[in-house]
């Protein structure tokens, strides 16, 4: 096999993997109302949600897929996000070592300020 169509052949491959895997729309479905409210209403705030997302990747190395950032309420003056991993979503009863975290941006949404531990 020429290293071409070796390459075709693997892209074509990955592009399959990804395609099976369950949309942003379904995975948003399957959770409670008030999560999927609080996640909806992060994403009306693209410039906060990118600062969190960056944060995530530069922290935590997680693909987006793994986890949705929801508004929650501030504990200092800035704006507070939850970021919410999807293994403590899809089971409530998780058993594992906490992943799921709280940061906090300044007002202008430009850097987190501070990140928080869920108990």
């Amino acid at each position: 096999m020429s290293r071409t169509s070796m390459m075709a052949c693997c892209l074509c491959l990955a592009c399959a993997l990804s395609a099976c895997g369950p949309s942003d729309e379904e995975r948003l479905a399957a959770l409670p109302a008030l999560t999927r409210a609080h996640i909806l209403a992060a994403k009306e705030q693209p410039d906060c949600v990118r600062v969190v997302d960056a944060y995530v990747l530069r922290t935590r190395s997680w693909k987006a897929t793994t986890y949705f950032v929801a508004v929650s309420h501030s504990v200092a003056a800035g704006r507070g996000f939850a970021v919410l991993h999807v293994d403590e979503l899809a089971d409530p009863l998780y058993l594992g070592e906490r992943k799921s975290f709280h940061v906090e941006l300044d007002p202008s949404c430009s850097k987190v300020t501070e990140e928080l531990q869920f108990q």
